[in-house]
């Protein structure tokens, strides 16, 4: 971890000398952990009443509860589409009557311990993580345009000790993985 914290703070120093501003916080691109990416359904009752914006955060926190793991860490829970009363395919529910409210979610995780480990190193080097991103998710929305996540693509991102890869479809993530082999094996 000591090398880890001194190569952090080496690459923080000369990102904050060549772009002549401070860093306190960031935010982690990772691809250790073995990122896995599953998808989850769950459903809430509505009791034949028009869909709103609660029931919507309401589903998406039941799908967020079923697809949590001790040992694994959330970092993306993206919704797919909605289902209203059985009825699949539905981007947006909001004012539709119905009595029960499902969704399909993308639900892209990875093991705690290395995240923690992460955290740690970057904390140790006197900075504060915002937040998490998968480096697939975060490589294929810096490569590809909107017609492409819409129409459907997958972005490969080889670096030199990792490969990555996201699936977009219909402007979503749909899938991602990444392997501990890349250009220097």
């Amino acid at each position: 971890m000591d090398e880890a914290e001194k190569a952090i703070r080496l690459a923080i120093d000369s990102a904050e000398r060549s772009a002549g501003v401070t860093v306190d916080s960031l935010i982690l691109a990772v691809s250790a952990g073995r990122i896995g990416s599953d998808t989850f359904s769950s459903s809430i009752t509505i009791g034949g009443r028009e869909v709103e914006r609660n029931d919507i955060r309401r589903v998406l926190a039941a799908g967020h509860d079923h697809a949590a793991r001790d040992d694994r860490a959330t970092l993306h829970a993206l919704p797919i589409g909605y289902t209203l009363d059985q009825e699949h395919g539905i981007d947006d529910p909001i004012s539709m009557m119905g009595d029960e409210l499902g969704v399909d979610m993308h639900v892209v995780s990875a093991d705690r311990a290395p995240l923690h480990n992460l955290e740690s190193c970057i904390n140790r080097s006197h900075l504060s993580v915002e937040g998490m991103v998968a480096a697939p998710y975060a490589s294929g929305l810096a490569a590809m345009v909107d017609d492409e996540a819409r129409m459907g693509c997958a972005c490969i991102d080889m670096g030199g000790g990792t490969t990555s890869v996201s699936i977009f479809l219909g402007g979503r993530l749909v899938f991602a993985d990444a392997v501990a082999v890349g250009g220097s094996h």
